[in-house]
């Protein structure tokens, strides 16, 4: 079994943002789409999910071990520009 932890930052983001506690395991569970930032080293999950009375892009930025725990480090909306941007600079590329 998987074991996801949350990081004290990943709490306080959570806390300043007023996202909702279970946002980030959501995201991990079922994302849209799935990134390696080759740049800070982690993994990218985005999935649309309502925030601030708008459907947006949630973004979690993770880490896991070779028995694929997984710590999330945070948590915040991104805008379709800046995913493109990621991606186009080779910031990002495809995780599957």
């Amino acid at each position: 079994m998987i074991k996801i932890e949350y990081t004290n930052h990943l709490n306080l983001r959570l806390k300043i943002r007023k996202i909702p506690q279970d946002y980030p395991r959501i995201i991990y569970v079922s994302p849209e789409q799935k990134f390696f930032d080759n740049l800070e080293g982690n993994f990218i999950a985005i999935k649309r999910l309502k925030y601030n009375n708008k459907i947006r892009n949630m973004m979690i930025a993770y880490e896991k071990d070779i028995k694929e725990n997984v710590e999330i480090i945070t948590v915040h909306p991104i805008s379709e520009e800046k995913i493109l941007n990621r991606i186009m600079s080779g910031r990002w590329t495809k995780d599957e």
